[in-house]
């Protein structure tokens, strides 16, 4: 029964996937027709792009979601690339700026501002960044602040996201890279447990 409940799920995810593919389509054809009209507006550009962007960014996920057991199994392909470091840091605050702002955090961010190249895939750093931005949001009380600090170390960049929630439980440490962890709010699990009662 479990073996036919996991298959029923992947072949779901497998749909799921196809079917996200669909919009995702006409959202990148109306880019590129954006792209051939002449426009001006500083706004209306950096809004083009961003779409563009994200739909480059939500086509490398629905990819993912299509081989399921290429994620379970911890073997995402990655793409290398020459990039900057800095704008694909600046990308993911774009892509989590929204949720921050919702929970009413403040962002403070440290970059140099000179370019830091280096090899990398920007799909997968820009998600990484904008993961841990999210959970840094998700897990600090509203009205928190978070802290961004991009730095060279030894000729390495080091990333780094404090915020003001109250860390992960010591329990989750051993499962923290372990695929599909998750854990709660520590304000959520109380009221969980004061509903329950």
């Amino acid at each position: 029964m479990l073996r036919e409940a996991d298959q029923r799920k992947t072949e779901f995810l497998a749909m799921l996937g196809h079917e996200l593919r669909n919009p995702l389509a006409p959202i990148r054809n109306a880019v590129q027709i954006m792209r051939r009209l002449d426009l001006d507006n500083p706004k209306i550009l950096w809004a083009r792009d961003m779409v563009d962007r994200q739909v480059d960014h939500l086509a490398r996920l629905v990819d993912d979601l299509l081989d399921v057991s290429r994620i379970a199994q911890g073997k995402l392909t990655l793409h290398k690339t020459p990039l900057d470091i800095a704008t694909v840091v600046r990308q993911a605050i774009e892509t989590s700026q929204s949720y921050i702002d919702a929970q009413h955090h403040t962002l403070s961010v440290s970059m140099p501002d000179e370019p830091m190249p280096l090899q990398g895939d920007p799909v997968r750093v820009t998600q990484v960044v904008s993961n841990l931005l999210n959970n840094a949001a998700k897990y600090t009380r509203q009205g928190g602040r978070i802290w961004l600090t991009l730095t060279h170390e030894d000729g390495d960049a080091a990333i780094s996201v404090r915020d003001t929630g109250e860390g992960i439980p010591g329990t989750l440490l051993p499962y923290l890279f372990d695929i599909f962890t998750q854990g709660q709010p520590p304000w959520f699990a109380r009221k969980a447990a004061w509903a329950s009662v």
